[in-house]
């Protein structure tokens, strides 16, 4: 009789995303849009959420035209205590039930310290990066216990290292880290709850402005990420390849300390 091991599938069928659902937030630019390429690729279907109608609509013909799979978009704003109903909502509609969410809608708030900083903008901040991914973690979960899912948040090394001016959405970054392993802990072992960490990216690995020439001494690779450079981690997290992971969160940083 084989064992586990000599009978599990093969290494690229474990990363395959085939017959798989994901729903993306703040899928229409940048690393959204990146992951939303990605995850296509691999075989997945998915659900591309975004304020911006143009540029998500765009987002989508693109990735639709590409890959040919089935790419569906609904526009809103995660930071409204409505908006993961709705999404759930028109997802069921849609779609089969879901498998994958990611977590990568986010509010920067102003440059401002955090001794100056106005109780709007953490309302803001904090509604956007923890409270919807929160809602959302919630209202996917009766269809993820059913068949097992995959939550991956996207956090910021900015909530394991302070940066002057960013502090709302720093602490922000750092509550849902720790968000991640709360939910990773109570929603075992059917839904499996991990967090990815970007490092600073560009469309093409350069700089574009003064704070980024002052980081690139503290990256070991020399350069800034690329956004399709998140897409591998993102799939590991996505896929059966991570079947035992949980809790857990993936740098891709250059070799950044934080």
């Amino acid at each position: 009789m084989p064992n586990e091991i000599e009978s599990a599938p093969s290494g690229t069928g474990r990363f395959s995303l085939a017959g798989k659902v994901a729903v993306i937030t703040g899928a229409s630019k940048n690393i959204g849009a990146a992951l939303a390429r990605g995850f296509a690729h691999a075989g997945a279907d998915l659900l591309l959420v975004a304020r911006g109608k143009e540029e998500l609509d765009a987002q989508a013909a693109a990735v639709r035209a590409e890959t040919g799979r089935v790419i569906e978009t609904f526009v809103a704003d995660v930071s409204d205590p409505e908006a993961a109903g709705d999404i759930v909502r028109f997802a069921t509609d849609r779609l089969p039930p879901a498998d994958i969410l990611v977590n990568n809608a986010y509010s920067s708030g102003p440059f401002e310290l955090l001794l100056d900083l106005d109780d709007s903008v953490w309302d803001d901040v904090l509604a956007t990066n923890l409270r919807a991914p929160h809602r959302l973690c919630k209202a996917f979960a009766p269809g993820m216990n059913e068949r097992g899912g995959s939550v991956i948040n996207v956090v910021s090394g900015s909530g394991f290292q302070p940066n002057r001016g960013i502090g709302a959405y720093g602490v922000s970054k750092a509550a849902l880290w720790m968000l991640t392993r709360y939910l990773a802990a109570e929603a075992a072992p059917r839904i499996r709850v991990n967090a990815l960490c970007p490092g600073i990216t560009s469309p093409d690995g350069r700089p574009l402005n003064q704070a980024h020439h002052q980081l690139l001494p503290l990256v070991p690779m020399g350069r800034l990420g690329r956004a399709d450079e998140m897409v591998g981690a993102a799939i590991y997290l996505a896929s059966d390849a991570s079947s035992y992971t949980t809790g857990e969160i993936i740098f891709v940083n250059g070799g950044r300390p934080w």
